[in-house]
C-alpha cells in the first residue's frame, strides 16, 4: 500500500510536529481496516518527499541595497532572484526558515525582501500581518547575509540546475558541507557560479565569444603614415 506524502517539514522556528504519534495512527488505522475487512497487513510505501530530504539544502544571499518604499515599507534587495533559487516562495507562497547569518548582535529594523528581477512576483511573502521579517539594520559598509534554511525539497527541481534561468539570473555557487571522519566540517565547490560567457554559450554565441578573446589577444600591426 501507498499512502503517498504529506509529512510537513520544519518552516519556522517555532514549528512543532508530533511525528511518532502521527505514524503510530496511520498504522492503527491500517490495522483497523484490514481487521475489519479480514485481509493480511499489506507492506507499506511512503513519499514523504519534502520531510525526506528538506534538510539537506539552504541557500544564502546578501543584501544588495535597501529602498524606501514609501512611509512605512523598507525593502532589501537580494543579489539573486527567489523566482529561480526558491520558486515555491511566490508559486504557491511557501515559507521557510529564514535568519541572518551575520550582524545578530546589531539593531534590527522590520524590511520586506526582495529579488533582483524586474518581475513584480520577485518577493518573498512571509504574511507580514503574521510572520513580520526583521533583520539587522541595512548599512553600506556591513555587509548583512541572510539564510533560508530546509529548501532540499523540489527548489532545484522547479528552478531548474544550470541553464538559463528567468531574466538571466546566473545560476549561483554550490557548496557541499560534510563531515569528515573527525567530525569536522568541511566544504566542496560542487559548481560554480554562472558568469556571463557561459550564458552567452547557452544561447549560442560561443564562437562569437572565442572569437572575440582571440582578436582581442592577437598582436595588432603598427602602420606609418606620412603625411605630405
Amino acid at each position: 500500500m501507498n499512502i503517498g506524502g504529506g509529512f510537513p517539514i520544519k518552516n519556522s522556528l517555532a514549528f512543532e510536529y508530533d511525528y511518532q504519534y502521527m505514524v503510530e495512527e496511520i498504522l492503527n488505522q491500517i490495522n483497523i481496516a484490514c481487521a475489519e475487512a479480514e485481509v493480511p497487513v499489506p507492506n507499506i510505501f511512503t513519499e514523504f518527499g519534502s520531510f525526506t530530504v528538506g534538510e539537506s539544502g539552504g541557500a544564502i544571499y546578501e543584501i544588495l541595497y535597501q529602498k524606501q518604499q514609501n512611509d512605512r515599507e523598507k525593502w532589501n534587495m537580494i543579489d539573486s532572484s527567489f523566482i529561480t533559487t526558491l520558486p515555491d516562495t511566490w508559486a504557491i507562497n511557501k515559507r521557510f526558515i529564514m535568519l541572518p547569518i551575520n550582524r545578530w548582535n546589531d539593531e534590527y529594523e522590520r524590511v520586506l525582501l526582495g529579488g533582483l528581477t524586474c518581475d513584480s512576483d520577485d518577493y518573498y511573502n512571509s504574511e507580514q500581518n503574521m510572520n513580520a521579517i526583521y533583520l539587522p539594520k541595512y548599512k553600506r559598509d556591513k555587509p548583512l547575509y541572510i539564510g533560508f534554511f530546509n529548501t532540499g525539497a523540489y527548489q532545484e527541481t522547479i528552478g531548474g540546475f544550470g541553464g538559463l534561468q528567468h531574466c538571466l539570473i546566473p545560476q549561483p555557487k554550490h557548496i557541499l558541507i560534510d563531515r569528515n571522519d573527525k567530525g569536522e566540517l568541511i566544504t566542496t565547490l560542487y559548481s560554480p557560479q554562472q558568469t556571463a560567457e557561459d550564458l552567452l554559450e547557452i544561447l549560442g554565441y560561443g564562437d562569437y565569444q572565442k572569437e572575440k578573446r582571440k582578436n582581442r589577444r592577437r598582436p595588432r600591426n603598427n602602420y606609418q603614415i606620412n603625411l605630405f
